[in-house]
């Protein structure tokens, strides 16, 4: 037997009673088997917290190193022969060349700096970024903070979920990371459904089941999710 909402008063009722005993309409079976909407059946205990696991940007750490090394080395191989290539050219320029290669060189190892250092420093944000944000699930919503330098915290109540999407690539399923999409049948932006990605996340799988755990105790009602 649960507490269910009365669709006409909004009363308390029992899942039981055929007609609400506040104003006398009649519950049919659909309604005594949905819980009370807006009413917290317990108080609210957190299932799970994490932040998105650095791992996921393996591919991009690993590329910004080679990135680095294939720059200076193809600089370290390629300067002198540049030179003597530009020197080649006329006596004027091989005397510029000589007078100025204390400054050729500066300018080589700052255009390789500069290059290196702008993606490095991209990746850095994104991995500010990715660390900055936080998800943490209750036995009542979902919430999903992000942002560095200022924040946005985005809710998903439990009752509201409709689809839980799991992802992994190859990589992620070695590296045993993953990515999770809950999809709410409240409205978003554009006048879709609200749908909210986690990513980044150690043990995917567990996290699934205990995000559908929490829907389903919440609803009383299945919660669909597509095959992985």
């Amino acid at each position: 037997m649960a507490i269910v909402a009365c669709p006409e008063c909004k009363g308390q009722v029992s899942s039981s009673a055929a007609a609400c005993p506040h104003c006398g309409h009649p519950l049919g079976p659909a309604v005594a088997a949905r819980p009370a909407f807006g009413r917290a059946t317990a108080p609210e205990e957190t299932l799970w917290e994490g932040t998105p696991s650095i791992k996921t940007m393996t591919v991009g750490i690993v590329s910004t190193v080679l990135f680095a090394m294939v720059m200076t080395t193809a600089m370290a191989l390629s300067y002198h022969p540049a030179l003597r290539f530009i020197g080649g050219i006329s006596d004027g320029l091989a005397r510029t060349v000589h007078d100025d290669e204390p400054g050729l060189r500066l300018a080589a190892v700052v255009f390789v700096v500069f290059v290196v250092g702008s993606r490095a420093a991209k990746l850095v944000w994104q991995i500010v970024a990715l660390r900055g944000q936080h998800y943490r699930l209750s036995n009542q919503r979902l919430l999903i903070e992000g942002g560095v330098l200022s924040k946005t915290i985005t809710e998903i109540d439990m009752r509201a979920i409709d689809e839980i999407v799991f992802h992994q690539t190859a990589l992620e399923r070695l590296l045993r990371v993953g990515e999770i999409v809950v999809i709410s049948s409240e409205p978003g932006g554009r006048g879709n459904r609200e749908r909210v990605r986690l990513v980044g996340l150690l043990d995917p799988r567990a996290i699934r089941e205990k995000i559908r755990t929490a829907a389903y105790e919440a609803t009383g009602n299945q919660v669909f999710m597509r095959s992985t």
